[in-house]
């Protein structure tokens, strides 16, 4: 009989360690619980902030910057307007090379273009089909055209060509059928191809005072 209450005994023993010892496990396994919600809800908050402080930055970036400056509707004044075709005679006679946009290499027609507006800071697209949207539509006509202005040709709505009018009726382009850049007047020019005039572009901005350089357009 004493040995059975021995063992009963043990065995409550036992039982109680071994529930003792269950529950400092839940326990433990609870609270590591926590901070795990805990972290990832911080991790939330931080990544939201974040993404705002990045939004209002990126807001206010384009605020300071203003109405592209230095594409589209650049502001220039006429002197550096009218340098573009002083730029662009200095490329009179580089080898056409199609997707070219490097002088020492080669042009192609909107290669040519991006190169020439670049000496004023203006970055353009190398693309004749996108610079065929940019800027302001002008008429086909010599007297109301200025010194920057991007003739464009194309053939039913695709536009695969573009030149630099550079006043006096000139157009300066960097032609496929000529390898090379050359000007021709406006008034004579017959695209190889069947190509058709669409238009002209204005894709740079005289202010009224002729002196400022820099911001929006001045419309």
């Amino acid at each position: 009989m004493g040995k059975f209450r021995d063992s009963m005994t043990s065995r409550r023993l036992l039982l109680a360690v071994f529930l003792t010892a269950a529950a400092s496990v839940a326990g433990a396994q609870g609270s590591s619980a926590k901070p795990k919600a805990s972290i990832k809800a911080v991790s939330s908050k931080t990544s939201a902030a974040n993404k705002t402080g990045l939004k209002k930055s990126t807001l206010a970036s384009l605020a300071d910057r203003g109405s592209n400056p230095r594409g589209p509707f650049a502001k220039v004044s006429s002197e550096q307007r009218d340098s573009l075709g002083e730029h662009a005679r200095q490329l009179l006679g580089t080898r056409y090379k199609w997707a070219g946009a490097n002088p020492a290499r080669g042009l192609d027609c909107s290669g040519f273009v991006k190169y020439v507006f670049a000496s004023l800071g203006v970055e353009l697209p190398h693309s004749a089909k996108e610079l065929a949207k940019l800027g302001g539509s002008i008429t086909k006509d010599t007297a109301d055209m200025q010194p920057g202005d991007l003739l464009v040709f194309g053939k039913g709505k695709r536009i695969s060509h573009v030149g630099i009018y550079i006043g006096d009726g000139i157009m300066i382009h960097a032609s496929s059928s000529n390898k090379s850049v050359v000007e021709t007047p406006v008034d004579k020019y017959r695209p190889a191809g069947g190509l058709q005039w669409k238009g002209v572009r204005r894709v740079i901005s005289v202010p009224s005072t002729g002196t400022d350089g820099d911001g929006p357009e001045n419309r």
